[in-house]
């Protein structure tokens, strides 16, 4: 018996050891061919599966279609249902089929995915306009309807969490519609597209980082003066969700006239823009022939006439100050006449006959008392003749004006060119002045 049991310890040894093996000879090639999925993910029950997500990136503000190569990796178990999460401050907006979709998640139930199979769940979703990496969120379950203790969960093996990583690549712009860009008008009108208030609102489109419309967007976009912001004050509905992803703005207005003005769009985490440059008249008044008009400021009264037909006179006091030469100093407030065609061109070879009276305050404060010492200070897109050693040049918006000061008329010194200065009873300096072309001036 003593001898019988040593035999068949040793027996029983060796065929546990043999067992052992054979074991392991059967394991090995089986973890292989499932792709190590129970000891990868660490599920004790053995219900893993892979994942592939593509692409692996998105364009910022775009609505990317994604698609989700599910595999299922257990030996037995059936894969019955998923949920996916839309990374942070993405917005899912559609997933084909019968799944249950929202902004955040797109739910896929009934999958019946057998062992080794593998199906392609596919999501469209809208990337945030910032720049930068986020992760998907992806839960799995055998039940078919997503319910069950927590044994019911499908684990992702290692080898396929980096897919869940992309990057937002690009950034999302503004940019003002080239045909709704600001136009000149008067002061206090509404600023539309067109010339004289008579066009749509003002519209700022939402691009992507492709550069093309973000047709889903709807940020937040603000307008505020850009150029010449201590001019006049914005007035109006200033901040507009975009809808489809452009900006409409129907009611802006500037206060105080003035030359070369812009809008500035801008919207928090967007690349901001800046509209082309626009005018703002203190007056615009329809010729049909000869016709006049007339601004007033504390310091300055013009009054302009001139001719044309089915054009517009407009008028200004105020706006960017410049220089004609260093012997003079500005006293009066900025003046500026055109005369436009129906699109706000300025016509070029318009001649105008003006005054520019000073009022008696700002002559006494100047301390230059008689008219005779009295000049103006003359900028124009077109080339003249100034007063020898006042030249000089001038940005408003994006024209450059020559400057310096008038000449006297004379039968050789034609417009631009000071006709007289005189003196009323009231004390006020009156200058009297041939122009043409598109000026400003200041006495």
């Amino acid at each position: 018996m003593k001898i019988l049991g040593l035999i068949f310890g040793a027996a029983a040894n060796k065929v546990l050891a043999a067992g052992a093996l054979a074991a392991a000879a059967l394991i090995a090639p089986a973890a292989v061919m499932a792709g190590s999925a129970s000891t990868t993910c660490g599920s004790s029950a053995g219900k893993c599966f892979s994942l592939a997500i593509s692409p692996s990136s998105a364009p910022a503000g775009a609505s990317t279609s994604f698609s989700f190569i599910v595999k299922n990796e257990a030996s037995t178990q059936q894969l019955g249902s998923v949920e996916i999460t839309a990374p942070s401050g993405f917005v899912i907006t559609s997933a084909p089929g019968s799944a249950s979709v929202t902004s955040t998640s797109a739910l896929f139930l009934n999958l019946g995915l057998a062992p080794t199979a593998s199906t392609t769940l596919n999501v469209s979703a809208t990337a945030p306009c910032g720049a930068g990496s986020y992760h998907w969120g992806i839960e799995v379950k055998q039940s078919n309807n997503f319910s069950g203790p927590p044994g019911n969960d499908f684990q992702l093996d290692s080898a396929s969490a980096a897919s869940l990583a992309g990057a937002v690549t690009g950034s999302c712009s503004l940019k003002f519609v080239g045909t709704a860009e600001p136009t000149g008008t008067a002061a206090g009108k509404v600023i539309t597209s067109h010339f004289n208030s008579s066009g749509g609102p003002v519209e700022v489109e939402v691009l992507d980082g492709t550069g093309q419309l973000a047709t889903s967007s709807t940020a937040a976009v603000t307008v505020a003066i850009g150029a010449n912001p201590g001019f006049g004050t914005l007035s109006g509905t200033t901040t507009v969700h975009a809808v489809g992803g452009i900006a409409p703005f129907a009611s802006l207005s500037i206060d105080k006239a003035g030359t070369g003005y812009s809008l500035a769009a801008s919207s928090p985490g967007i690349a901001p823009d800046t509209s082309a440059f626009f005018d703002i008249w203190g007056s615009l008044t329809g010729c049909s022939g000869s016709c006049s008009g007339s601004a007033s400021s504390k310091t300055t009264t013009e009054a302009i006439t001139t001719s044309g037909s089915n054009d517009v006179l407009g008028i200004g006091l105020g706006g960017k100050s410049y220089l004609c030469g260093t012997s003079y100093s500005q006293t009066t407030d900025p003046v500026s006449f055109d005369l436009l065609d129906s699109s706000g061109t300025a016509m070029g070879g318009a001649e105008f006959s003006g005054t520019l009276e000073i009022l008696k305050d700002a002559v006494k404060s100047s301390g230059h008392p008689g008219a005779s010492s009295w000049q103006i200070c003359y900028a124009s897109t077109q080339a003249f003749t100034p007063v020898p050693g006042t030249s000089g040049s001038v940005v408003f918006g994006s024209d450059t004006y020559f400057t310096g000061l008038l000449p006297d008329c004379s039968g050789t010194q034609l417009a631009p060119c000071v006709q007289a200065r005189t003196k009323d009873n009231a004390g006020d300096v009156v200058i009297t002045f041939l122009a043409i072309g598109d000026p400003k001036t200041w006495g």
